[in-house]
Parts: structure tokens; sequence; C-alpha cells
């Protein structure tokens, strides 16, 4: 590579001269840069989204897909033994083991922070630090590449960069996406692209270099996003090649070069390009982008308060998996868009031509990915335009990627560059700063009802049908202000690691979750209870799992049970159905029995437990937790939006307790697991009100598997104790969860005695 250290052309960096300033002076300082970018991304993280994401030992915000990072990490830390592949561990997975890499967790801070676990506190999660330095580069990479491209124009770049942090596909992934968020590999990528073309001082041999250090980097943090590097790498490349800098031959060279870091970085952190499942899994065409995208403010997955934004309204989709396609540019970008079309036109004298040897490779690069994100069925709006692919022949071959909507980022952020650059290369400094000043108040206030759903979904304040009311052990790690759903109320449950090394729950998530014990909540569940009691499991949440691992927990665990006992060393949380396998296999009967609502067995202790197992019908009626409010808690019965909810002594329809709701509107609710699939169930109450309340009650039951649900009438409860009921049937993973309403009013909600029942 020694013959290919050229430099660009002498035309060229006199143009260059002209887009960008020498750099030099402490304002042009590396150093200089990232300190500041680092405060601004420290101090957005903190008003954004509160000071609890920084306390490692505040695990309590975190929500469904975190938790199943927070499991693997923890399972990988507590692991005294490094293995091979770096991110292998028994303690995931048990007896096989698995790679954490496959959960999605950002495997970079994994690996860095396992030598010191000794240390760390328990629990630990690194997360807020993570969004931090995600907030801290997406700041610094913003500000260099609209220096390199607009010169020394300090503020206007500053105020531009800020738009760069508040793009809402990056806010939205702050929700629960972690490794999603580290977006600035992307504009790393675009800097480097354009540094080729404007900065005559970059040699090609230091760029292969960043590029190779960049690739090393993206690949253990996220497949979309290496994806998408590779990608503007290859129009880089192939740009170099069109400007004769570059023979056809040193180019393949370069490539080979990429194409081997990522193997080796993949096969080093063990993902198993071969054997995983789930990049080819369901949900190609459903997870897409929409033409409509980068204009359409609303998130279909979320209802937020208001309007999602100060002009646009909400736009119709194809599909609710277009959330994945979330690419909205924000009414200022919007604008400013508008604004400088023309505004370029009539300045074009003043603008250097553009040469068309790296406009063209950046113009396909951005074409690909944007066909890419639609998918092959390609929608406008709530219409099908063009379907490719409508027998489904092609789409299983592009399904590794198959929430393609997130494949629009690098077409994204080169928008977003252009039309800020736009002001700042044809206006005086003063007018340009001004304009870009001005947009970004617009922008700053049309994407915050995005930012107050993120904040209020890590903090508590919002309960989405997808998400989790996650059971956390009750040493007070969590955030007291947020109310969790707490199914291992035993102390039982908190004292397994000091007698078994292992939990084993039977069918493992992975197989089935609609007949796990726990059922979609189940991985949260036990996962946490394994990490919080250093066990090693094999059941687990990840985003790809391996076929031999499915074999194994999903198939040859379970046909085990009738050749051989349970283990000594293992704990053992199971369905009635395995538990009854378990009674005529070589365990034999008396091995298993009721707590919480699940079933616990083990070969070498009763835990003082009855060994006669509930009926089915004692398991239909005991399914709801603490239906009478008489645990003096609302621990199983967590808040849905806004009604202002507690358990009351002065008005009760039995016993001491009743639920009360004061102001407001919303709901708290309950999963109801381990219903019979197709079974209509009854989901009865009594409600009252206080005297002259003008508030109504209502009940809904929502099916997680089907996504649909059904609501009782509105009831003007009156002081006199009435009963309301609702009926549904159970979806295919035998879980209903019950909402029980306050809708808008005067007056106190009154709530008691909870039933459930078969309909005949």
């Amino acid at each position: 590579m020694t013959n290919v250290d050229v430099s660009l052309s002498a035309a060229t960096a006199r143009d260059a001269e002209v887009v960008s300033a020498p750099a030099s002076g402490p304002r042009d300082s590396l150093v200089l840069c990232l300190l500041i970018s680092f405060v601004v991304g420290l101090l957005y993280t903190v008003s954004f989204l509160g000071p609890r994401v920084l306390n490692p030992r505040d695990i309590g915000w975190l929500t469904a897909d975190p938790v199943m990072y927070y499991v693997g990490w923890e399972s990988f830390r507590h692991d005294p033994q490094w293995h091979w592949p770096l991110t292998y561990t028994n303690y995931i997975g048990y007896p096989v083991g698995e790679t954490t890499a496959l959960m999605d967790l950002n495997s970079v801070f994994a690996i860095a922070l396992k030598p010191f676990s000794s240390v760390l506190p328990e629990p630990f999660q690194y997360f807020g630090i993570e969004i931090v330095l995600c907030c801290a580069l997406q700041f610094f990479f913003a500000w260099r590449l609209l220096r390199l491209l607009v010169g020394r124009n300090v503020l206007g770049i500053l105020l531009a960069s800020a738009f760069f942090l508040i793009a809402p596909p990056l806010t939205y992934r702050m929700h629960g996406h972690f490794a999603l968020c580290n977006q600035w590999v992307l504009l790393a990528a675009l800097l480097l692209f354009l540094r080729l073309q404007f900065a005559p001082r970059l040699t090609l041999r230091r760029a292969v270099i960043f590029s190779l250090l960049l690739t090393a980097i993206v690949v253990p943090i996220n497949a979309y996003l290496t994806f998408e590097v590779l990608l503007i790498l290859t129009a880089a490349v192939a740009s170099l090649v069109w400007q004769k800098r570059l023979s056809l031959s040193q180019a393949v060279g370069v490539m080979a070069l990429l194409t081997l870091i990522c193997i080796v970085v993949g096969y080093v952190l063990g993902f198993s390009f071969g054997g995983a499942r789930n990049y080819a899994s369901s949900g190609y065409r459903y997870y897409s982008m929409n033409l409509l995208s980068p204009f359409d403010p609303c998130l279909t997955r979320i209802e937020p308060q208001g309007r999602c934004s100060v002009l646009l309204p909400r736009l119709p989709q194809v599909a609710d998996g277009q959330y994945e396609g979330y690419n909205y540019l924000g009414a200022g970008i919007i604008l400013l868009a508008i604004l400088a079309g023309p505004l370029m036109w009539f300045k074009r004298r003043q603008l250097k031509s553009i040469d068309k040897r790296w406009v063209v490779p950046l113009s396909l690069c951005c074409l690909v990915l944007t066909l890419m994100a639609c998918s092959t069925r390609i929608s406008f709006g709530s219409h099908v335009v063009l379907d490719i692919d409508p027998h489904e022949r092609l789409s299983p071959f592009l399904s590794a990627l198959r929430a393609s909507g997130r494949l629009f980022w690098i077409p994204y952020y080169l928008i977003l560059t252009v039309v800020l650059a736009a002001p700042m290369l044809v206006l005086r400094k003063a007018w340009a700063n001004l304009i870009l000043a001005g947009l970004l108040v617009l922008q700053v206030a049309d994407t915050a009802p995005l930012r107050r759903w993120v904040f209020s979904y890590l903090n508590g304040g919002y309960s989405h049908p997808h998400s989790v009311a996650w059971m956390l052990p009750a040493q007070g790690y969590f955030h007291p202000n947020r109310a969790y759903s707490q199914p291992l109320r035993s102390p039982i449950w908190w004292a397994l690691g000091s007698s078994y090394k292992n939990l084993v729950v039977l069918p493992a998530w992975q197989c089935d979750n609609s007949y796990s014990p726990g059922g979609l909540q189940g991985y949260g569940i036990f996962g946490l209870l394994a990490v919080d009691q250093k066990m090693r499991t094999n059941s687990y949440y990840a985003g790809r799992y391996t076929e031999h691992s499915r074999e194994f927990h999903c198939v040859q665990s379970i046909a085990d049970l009738a050749r051989e006992p349970l283990s000594p060393d293992s704990a053992y949380v199971v369905t009635p159905t395995i538990a009854d396998m378990i009674a005529k296999g070589p365990t034999g009967p008396g091995k298993c029995h009721d707590l919480d609502g699940y079933i616990l067995c083990s070969i070498k202790s009763d835990f003082g437990l009855s060994p006669n197992l509930k009926s089915a019908a004692e398991r239909e009626r005991d399914a709801i937790r603490d239906p009478g409010f008489e645990d003096d808690d609302l621990a199983v019965w967590p808040p849905f939006e806004n009604a202002t909810s507690f358990v009351s002594t002065e008005h009760a329809h039995s016993g001491l307790h009743s639920l009360g709701q004061s102001e407001g509107e919303g709901s708290v609710n309950q999963d109801i697991t381990e219903l019979q699939p197709g079974t209509v169930y009854v989901l009865s109450a009594w409600v009252s009100a206080s005297p002259g309340a003008t508030a109504t009650a209502q009940m809904a039951l929502w099916s997680p598997s089907g996504n649909v649900s059904t609501t009782s009438a509105q009831l003007h409860p009156t002081s006199e104790w009435q009963l309301l009921s609702v009926s549904m049937a159970a979806g295919n993973d035998g879980i209903l969860r019950l909402h029980l309403f306050r809708k808008p009013g005067s007056g106190t909600v009154y709530w008691d005695d909870v039933t459930i029942h078969r309909e005949k």
C-alpha cells in the first residue's frame, strides 16, 4: 500500500481551500472539540433523560430490550473464566452456553469492563455511560463534518451540530436500543469519505488505517450500523478508483482488508455467521421504511399525548412495524430545505463545481440504502406503490437485515449535512447564524413530544402494550417512583443462589415464550433472578440464536426428563405439563411445589412447601395476584398513563383494602398468565365511587399474541358497589392483560375483589 500514498491534485486542493480553511489554532484542537462535545453530551443526556441513567446501580429504568442487554452483561461478568470466543459464557444458555454478542449488547463495553468486575458494584449497568458517549460523539463528528465543509463559522457549526444531537432517529433509539444510539459511526464514515475529497493532508495510507479502525469498532456494536459503514467505505473506494488515485487491484486489496476485519472481529466475538437465527427471521417488509417517513413526526407504535409535531400531522403507513423506519427530519430541517433550494440556485455562482467522481458513488450508496430501507415492498403512506417480490422469493435472501427501515440513516444524515451547510456556504455569517438559531428553536419545539415520550417511557410514566412492568429484586436497586410487578415475592427465590448453581426454566423462553413460565415477561423475571443470585440459566432472550443451542434447549433438555433425574445442583421452574413429566420420570413425584403462581422443583429440597400441586381449576382461580388489594401495596398492579392510584382503607367491598383512583385518566394493570389458549375468560371486579363523583370506570383486556383488545361499557359508579365485567379469548401465549381504568371526571373511583372464570 506504500505506492498509494497520494495527495489530492493541486486543482482539487485549491478548491478545498475555498470550502475549508486551514485547520490551525485552538478552535481546531481535536482535544478541545472532544472536551466540549463530552460536556454537551453529558448535559444533554441529564437534561433529556434525567440524572438517574448515570447511576450504574440504578437498573429500574431499564425496559424490555435493555433487560436482555443487562442480563447478558451480568451473566458475562459473573463468569469467572474467559472463553473463546471472547463473549462466550455458559452462565447464559446453560449448559451449552452462548455468546452474549448475540444478545445485542455493546460488546466493546462488556469486554472492556469484565476485567474490573470484582471492583464494580452490583448491580452495574453501563448503558447510561454509553448514551452519554453516543451523544458526545454524535455532536463531535457533526462538528468536524460541518467544519470541513463550511470553514470557521464556529457559532454556526455549533448550532448546526445541535440538529444532529436531537435528530429524531437518534432520540427514539434512546428508549431502549442503546447499541443503535451509536449513530456517530455513520457520521464518522461520512467525514472520512468527504475528507478524502476535500482534505489534501489526509493521505490514503491514513485513510485506509482509519477505515480499518472504524470497521473494527462498528462490528461489535451493531450489524445494521456495520452494513451502512461498509457501504459508505465502498463508495469511497469507488470514488478513488474513478479519480485514478487507486488502481483496481489496490481497491480490491482495500476491500479485502475491510472484509477480513469484519470476519476476524466477528469470529473473535462469537457471531455465528453460519448458524445464527433471527437475522433471517420473520419481519422483513413489515419493519420497513415508508417513503413518507422523513415527513411523518409520529411513531406508529406509540400514541404520545397531544400532537406529535407543531406543524405536521400524523401520516398513514401500511404497517405498524414501520416504526423501525422512523426517520422524521423535523420541521426546522424541512423548512430549511425548502429555503435552501432556491437560495442555492440564486447563489450558485458562489459555489464551486462538484466533482461527479465522488458525488455519483455517494449518491448511488444513498440510493441503494434507501431502496433497501423500503424493502421489496415500497410504500407511500397507506399505499403499496411497488411490490417487486409479491411471492417473497427474493425476500428471504435480504431478511438478514429484517428491520430494514434502519438502513436510511446514512442518507438521512447526508440530507442534514447538506441542508445545514447550505446557509453557511451562501449567506453572510450573521444571517446564516440567525437562520440556524431560529430554526433550531423550531426543531427543538417540534421534536419535544418525542423526547417527552422517551423520558416518560424510561422513567415509568408510560406503559405501552409491548413494554413490560419488570420484576426486580427487593434490595432497593430501582427508582422509588416507578412501580414494578414483583411476581417472585417469597424469600425462597432470593436464597436459591446459596444452594444451587443453576436456574433451569422449562420450557426455556427462547423455545416458545407463549408457554414458558412467566410468558412474555419470563426472560426478565427469571433472568434477573439468575443474575441477582449469580446462577447460570438456560432461558434467555437474544437477537439471534444458534441452531445447536436451540436444539438442545428446546428438544433434548426436555426429553432428558424422561431418562434422567433432576440435577441436585439445579433449581427448576417449570410449567404444569413439565411438572407432570418430572413426576412420571426417574425423579418421581413430590419434587415440584407451587410458589407465587409458579412451579419450583428440586431433588435436593422441598423448601418447606407442599408436594401437592394445585389442580387446573385452582390454578385458574388463583391466576390474579392480590385480587382484593390486601397486600397493602400496588407492586403487582403497575400504573398505566396518568391516574393517581393508591391502596384505600376507607372503602372496601370485602376485607380491609381496595384500590382507589383519585384523579387523572389511566389505570392499573396486571398480566394474567398460564391461561388456556383460545378459551374465553370473564374478568369481573366490584367498583364504586365517592359521593358526587363524575369520573367513570371501565375494564379492558389486551391479548399480547394477537395485539387486540376489548373493553367493557363505561360505568358511572355510585357509592354503592356494582359489578363490572369484560370477556375475551386468551391468545396463543395464554396471557391476558387486565386494565382497571379511571376515566375523566371528579371524585375517587374504588375497585375491589377482581375475579376470573371461564365463560360457560
